[in-house]
């Protein structure tokens, strides 16, 4: 691993604008959701739904227009430009950027999605163009859970990961649209853009980590007979972030990657274990189709108008959903992924955080999600109801049938804790970053106070449960879908003004490969 990249001067950690609006903001939408949940999940809910009625569509649209911007940036000329100064080369090595890059993008519900996913959508069908529990809906549900969690997605990190951090710039997402905002980047406009990231990193996180708490929770009932209750729920969230606070106060070489690396290396050994215990050749054959399927649909799917009139209804349920939760999500792994990928090419940043996780997509949902479809129609289990409710527990039953059941149960825990930490304590460091002035290396007190942003989650849960965590994803999305579409075009006009000096440039590093 290399020294760590200067930190521009502008960079020095300063509290201003964006850092009291946001806590202004935390501390309210705590305080109102703690005395009114009612009113939180009212207002929230009623917010989504007129979203979704007249925006939902755009989702889909934004989505796949960031995707076309990344990929042909990346297979242009301008794909060999780097992140930094032409002769900057990668801080951390290729194993330790993908470890930490996973972590932070898929977060605790990769885990469990990808067993469930593939079992809800074959009870309920896709657009409802297949008939409930048929072959046809298992197909449909995992092509449409590699678009969900593949390279359309992914392709969000790069385009903010890549906007960041350029030319001695900040992270901060104005200063990513300077191309575009000129002075104004520094100015009100700026501002008000990096509050609204602020405000989208807090739902996003909120969301992840409130649904993956009651999964974990559902999980202890289910394993352990623990309560399924709101104080259990809260206990889990503290616990964890005092691990995650703990992490995030050792920096990024130090507590972040480390536990990236033994997290990376955990979900590994568990899906070679399923691959190995499980169907084998169901899940190749599995794969096989999916990937068949996908690239066959991935027009209509991308465009999100498979179904006509009678999938509108699943189209906002799911697409709008899923779409609006990871641009959510967008402006902290995007962020994040700048910080640790300065040196790295925008043809080396999009095969690693586009290409690769799309691969890992693959695998994870072809291994876990096509043994629980296999399991299912043998009938050695019965979880595809209980799948749509508790994602956790078909996990758990899926992988109880498997021969030595106890050693693939026993490597959940540590992967459910680690992945739970990283992506909080990632998400802490960026919000620290995002409210200092765009610093690389936030006052520790900062850091610590994010760490508790979790709160977030819990106000949620308590105001409405599952429901709201996903009406608060749909919400903060808006404003950051526009700032997004923006960036592409600051990105694009940021790197046609360095074409002079692509054919100085090499188009990989030997920290690259």
């Amino acid at each position: 691993m290399t020294s760590a990249p200067p930190e521009p001067s502008a960079a020095r950690p300063r509290l201003g604008a964006v850092f009291w609006v946001s806590v202004t903001f935390s501390l309210t939408f705590v305080l109102v959701g703690v005395l009114s949940p009612e009113t939180v999940a009212d207002t929230v809910g009623g917010i989504r739904e007129g979203v979704v009625e007249r925006l939902g569509p755009v989702y889909p649209l934004t989505v796949l227009v960031v995707l076309l911007v990344v990929l042909g940036l990346a297979i242009s000329p301008l794909g060999r430009i780097r992140l930094g100064e032409p002769d900057s080369r990668p801080e951390f090595g290729a194993l330790s950027w993908l470890a930490m890059l996973l972590s932070a993008g898929v977060g605790l519900s990769f885990l469990f999605w990808g067993t469930a996913e593939p079992l809800i959508h074959t009870v309920e069908p896709p657009a409802g163009q297949a008939a409930p529990g048929s072959e046809a809906a298992a197909r449909d549900g995992m092509r449409w859970s590699f678009l969900f969690w593949g390279v359309h997605a992914w392709a969000l990190y790069a385009a903010v990961g890549y906007a960041s951090y350029r030319r001695g710039r900040t992270v901060l997402i104005s200063d990513a649209l300077r191309p575009l905002l000129g002075r104004h980047a520094d100015g009100p406009l700026g501002t008000v853009v990096d509050i609204l990231s602020v405000i989208a990193i807090l739902f996003g996180v909120a969301t992840s980590l409130g649904l993956g708490t009651r999964e974990l929770n559902a999980a202890l009932e289910h394993t352990h007979a623990v309560p399924d209750s709101y104080g259990t729920k809260v206990a889990i969230i503290v616990g964890l972030m005092t691990v995650s606070t703990i992490s995030a106060m050792t920096g990024l070489g130090r507590g972040i990657r480390l536990l990236s690396l033994a997290n990376l290396a955990l979900c590994a050994v568990l899906l070679v274990l399923v691959l190995v215990l499980g169907p084998t050749r169901e899940i190749l054959g599995t794969a096989g189709t999916g990937v068949a399927d996908y690239v066959r649909h991935l027009v209509p799917m991308s465009l999100g108008t498979e179904g006509g009139e009678a999938g509108q209804a699943w189209q906002r349920e799911w697409t709008h959903f899923f779409w609006a939760w990871w641009i959510a999500w967008a402006p902290f792994v995007g962020t994040f992924l700048a910080r640790i990928s300065h040196g790295r090419t925008i043809r080396g940043l999009v095969l690693g955080a586009v290409g690769v996780p799309g691969l890992v997509t693959v695998a994870w949902f072809s291994v876990l999600g096509g043994t629980a479809l296999q399991r299912e129609r043998t009938g050695a289990t019965d979880v595809a109801e209980v799948a749509a409710e508790y994602k956790s527990v078909a996990t758990l039953e899926v992988l109880g049938t498997l021969p030595l059941s106890g050693l693939a149960l026993g490597l959940l825990v540590p992967v459910l804790a680690l992945l739970f930490i990283t992506s909080a304590d990632s998400a802490s460091f960026m919000l620290g970053s995002a409210t200092s002035g765009g610093s690389m290396r936030p006052p520790r007190p900062l850091r610590l106070m994010w760490s508790f942003a979790a709160a977030f989650a819990a106000v949620l849960l308590l105001a409405g449960g599952p429901g709201s965590l996903r009406d608060a994803a749909v919400v903060a999305a808006v404003p950051f879908t526009v700032i997004l579409l923006a960036l592409c075009v600051a990105l694009v006009r940021d790197v046609w003004g360095d074409r002079a000096g692509v054919r100085h440039e090499s188009a990989w590093s030997p920290g690259e490969r």
